[in-house]
């Protein structure tokens, strides 16, 4: 999944979770749950932890408590733990069965972490309970629409929350509720869900998003919702439109800065795009999660400075999330400062745990390492970051650029052969291979490894030249003449550009010249080669002048050459 798609699901599912208030309910229980979708979550739990006290029995206070638990999940999925907030959720919902045994909400919310736990029977078990509290013919419970309706509707988002594919449920849940009581704009914000995270089908999803815009034209909700989808499906203009026409409708919503945020950061505005997420921390209170949303966004928009200067400030305020460690160690490193970047990552390695680490953040140490010209320690390193994850192949291009670094050729020639068996080496790994053979002086395996270099490359002149000396150092008399035709492809591929190539077209005249001279030295008959040889000495005599070898071969030459 993309990362565009990533944030649209979480917003989704935080938006899916959107309050239902009964006209009973205090202006308190809107505030708190305000602050909550505002991100807010923090203050959101001073508040919630007053309404307890004043509302002990209410389980709606209970229920929404721990909502604000799970959106804070959902809001930094990547620094925060399910376990963790799933737990806190739990017990609160559990509360709240405990203090209102009749109302159906907290059970649904039970359901929701089962599910998000993978845990189905369970969550089963927490559905039927509450769909067994929920008003009958037969059983003459009394409830008002609003709350009947409101609570088929969480039955239905448990599983649309936990993306478990259960639309029979799903939608039936949502008909019985549209029975009850139509005008709940979250029955369509709930199936609209469905239908694109567990269907994938935005046609039915954007209907039901417009019935929302029909039933409360003032629902920012919906434009958000109809955003991401158009989000989804790179129609970034008519996404733009959306958003914008959400944030005129609510100008205090936070999450809708950061969707345009990341909006423009992907078109490019990225001046835009940071201040459409200074807005969005200005609302949600400068909050650390959203201080860490923040802080990813820059990393995105390769802003290191800035994202340095973030990480470093929410650091000073709460030194125990530990992948902001990892993220400074990456963000300096891409903004070059390798020494104070190496420092960083082996502060986040003694830090964190081992689940905690990834495959990527051996690559940073690895590379970090190497760029602190410590390769004997960098290629041990990358290589396990490759173990960690063996779809990423350039490591081992890696792992031998760092052999070789430090002249460790033989190792160099294992990792490259390991990548050639995968049928994943590139041309310039093979060229690379074919350097290292030339460097432990292993001419023949060097020369074959040039050759098909060269055949992959047929216009690149280091690689014929590399080729070509490695043949001459099979040949170093030059009796077989095996350098004679690369060389002479050299002299044929420099032609368009004499100037800039007159180093190689120097060298290929030179071993010409010799070849011819050594070979007419062997047969002193045949003037042609005498004739050739004197034609390359002269060749470069015309590039070389004070070249004293040639000089030599042709004043001896010209004795025989009339």
């Amino acid at each position: 999944m993309t990362r565009v798609a990533q944030r649209f699901g979480i917003l989704a599912l935080f938006l899916a979770l959107t309050p239902f208030l009964t006209t009973t309910q205090s202006q308190d229980i809107n505030e708190a749950i305000k602050l909550t979708r505002s991100e807010q979550f923090n203050a959101a739990d001073k508040l919630f932890n007053n309404l307890l006290v004043s509302n002990p029995s209410d389980g709606d206070v209970y229920f929404y408590y721990g909502d604000n638990f799970l959106k804070r999940y959902f809001a930094d999925t990547l620094n925060t733990s399910l376990g963790e907030m799933a737990d806190q959720a739990k017990t609160l919902f559990t509360k709240g069965i405990q203090a209102e045994p009749v109302n159906p909400i907290n059970y649904a919310g039970m359901a929701e972490v089962a599910l998000m736990l993978k845990n189905k029977s369970e969550a089963q078990q927490y559905l039927d309970k509450a769909y067994s509290l929920l008003p009958t013919r037969k059983n003459k419970i009394q409830m008002t629409p609003e709350r009947h309706a409101h609570s088929l509707v969480k039955m239905a988002d448990a599983f649309v929350m936990a993306r478990v594919k259960d639309t029979t449920q799903i939608f039936q849940y949502l008909r019985e509720a549209e029975k009850v009581n139509s005008r709940d704009i979250d029955i369509y914000l709930v199936r609209g869900d469905a239908y694109i995270y567990l269907l994938n089908d935005g046609s039915n999803a954007i209907a039901n998003y417009n019935i929302v815009k029909s039933l409360n034209p003032n629902s920012s909700m919906a434009n958000l919702r109809i955003g991401q989808l158009w989000m989804r499906a790179k129609q970034y203009q008519m996404a733009l439109d959306q958003y914008e026409e959400g944030v005129k409708i609510d100008s205090t919503f936070a999450p809708a800065y950061r969707e345009l945020g990341f909006l423009l950061s992907k078109a490019g505005r990225y001046a835009e795009a940071k201040k459409m997420f200074r807005k969005f921390l200005e609302l949600s209170a400068g909050n650390i999660p959203a201080r860490l949303q923040f802080i990813n966004t820059l990393m995105e928009l390769q802003d290191y400075p800035e994202a340095i200067t973030e990480i470093n400030e929410v650091l000073s305020m709460d030194t125990t999330i530990i992948d902001l460690y990892r993220a400074r160690a990456y963000a300096l490193y891409e903004n070059e400062e390798f020494e104070n970047g190496l420092k960083a990552i082996k502060k986040f390695f003694k830090r964190s745990p081992e689940d905690k680490i990834r495959a990527t953040d051996y690559i940073y140490y690895g590379r970090l390492l190497s760029k602190n010209d410590m390769d004997s320690l960098a290629a041990p390193v990358l290589y396990h970051a490759w173990e960690m994850d063996t779809s990423k192949y350039e490591l081992l291009s890696e792992v031998a650029m760092s052999y070789i670094k430090y002249k460790d050729y033989a190792d160099a020639i294992r990792i490259y052969a390991l990548k050639d068996s995968i049928n994943e080496a590139n041309v310039l790994d093979v060229y690379n291979w074919a350097k290292a053979y030339y460097n432990i002086q292993d001419y023949a395996n060097a020369a074959a490894k040039f050759e098909r270099f060269c055949e992959a490359q047929p216009t690149y002149v280091p690689g014929f030249t590399w080729w070509a000396r490695t043949l001459f150092n099979l040949d170093p008399e030059s009796d077989e003449g095996l350098a004679k035709p690369v060389y002479e492809q050299i002299l044929v591929i420099t032609m368009d550009d004499t100037v800039k190539q007159q180093k190689a077209r120097l060298e290929a005249y030179y071993y010409l010249a010799y070849y011819y001279y050594h070979q007419y030295v062997l047969d002193k008959k045949d003037l042609d080669l005498a004739r050739e040889s004197l034609k390359y000495n002269n060749s470069v005599l015309a590039i070389d002048p004070e070249n004293e070898k040639a000089k030599q071969m042709v004043e001896a030459l010209k004795r025989v050459v009339k």
